[in-house]
């Protein structure tokens, strides 16, 4: 059982320190950093629409209305990335990521269709019924709130490849968290990905190798503000969810420089550039 031990102990540093593992090259350098841009514009749900603090009497210290039929959002957020990865396998590459985003959040709030509840004792359902009626008969066809925010964002993921006859094929996933300043809290981001190419070209100095793919992405987030020229506090939950195809290149260039083009189009429409250096 001690040599067991042992055994397993010094198999990742044997593992790290070859050019092969069971045969098999590694296709790269083991060692990667690049640096990504993504411009991505993204429509959504959202799942719940709330206003807080309104004040309709002395009484009444507490009253918030809920929009009963909230309709859809879409977001347009820039991303800057530095990632840092190393093959652990010659078909598994695992990585970790980090960097900034500026996004800007559009919600359709429909009209007003409010409900609401109070803390107030001296009203009850029916009069705060009539009061909603009476307040969104006087709220316009569509309701839009627009925000603006930037932020942080780190993760990490893994991916596995492989290539057989010039074809390659690829799954990746991505976790991420994001931290947004002015209210916007998404909790969390998750990215599975999908790749198939074909090397077009290879020489010794360079490869290129087109594919198509689809990726999921699901992020729930909760944005919260104050409505501009109001006392009055907003607070959304929102949730994206979608299935979205894409195309791109990818280039190697003397095995020590990598570029990568992708596009994605449908409810989520991505535009990404990676450049990066390998060691």
């Amino acid at each position: 059982m001690k040599k067991v031990t042992g055994l397993l102990a010094i198999l990742p540093q044997l593992v790290l320190a070859q050019e092969y593992w069971n045969g098999i090259p590694y296709p790269l350098n083991r060692w990667g950093v690049s640096v990504m841009g993504v411009n991505q514009t993204e429509k959504g749900n959202l799942k719940s629409a709330s206003v807080e603090g309104i004040k309709l009497h002395e009484k009444i210290p507490n009253l918030n209305a809920y929009f009963l039929n909230p309709h859809d959002m879409e977001v347009d957020a820039k991303v800057q990335i530095v990632k840092v990865d190393y093959f652990l396998l010659p078909f598994l590459n695992i990585y970790g990521i980090g960097g900034k985003l500026e996004a800007e959040a559009k919600f359709n709030l429909g009209r007003g269709n409010l409900n609401f509840d109070s803390t107030g004792k001296y009203w009850d359902d029916k009069l705060l019924g009539s009061i909603g009626n009476e307040i969104s008969k006087t709220m316009p066809e569509n309701l839009r709130i627009k925000q603006k925010s930037e932020g942080k964002l780190f993760g990490g993921g893994a991916l596995i490849a492989g290539e057989y006859k010039r074809v390659f094929s690829s799954l990746q996933y991505t976790y991420t968290r994001i931290e947004m300043d002015g209210d916007v809290a998404a909790k969390s981001a998750e990215v599975a990905a999908g790749r198939v190419g074909y090397v077009v070209y290879r020489d010794s100095n360079l490869s290129i190798t087109p594919y198509l793919g689809a990726s999921y992405q699901k992020t729930d987030s909760e944005i919260s503000g104050v409505i501009p020229n109001t006392t009055l506090n907003y607070k959304f939950g929102m949730e994206l969810e979608d299935l979205t195809p894409a195309a791109g290149v990818f280039t190697v260039i003397k095995d020590d420089f990598t570029v990568l083009l992708e596009y994605s189009f449908g409810d989520r429409k991505t535009l990404a550039l990676d450049l990066g250096y390998r060691f």
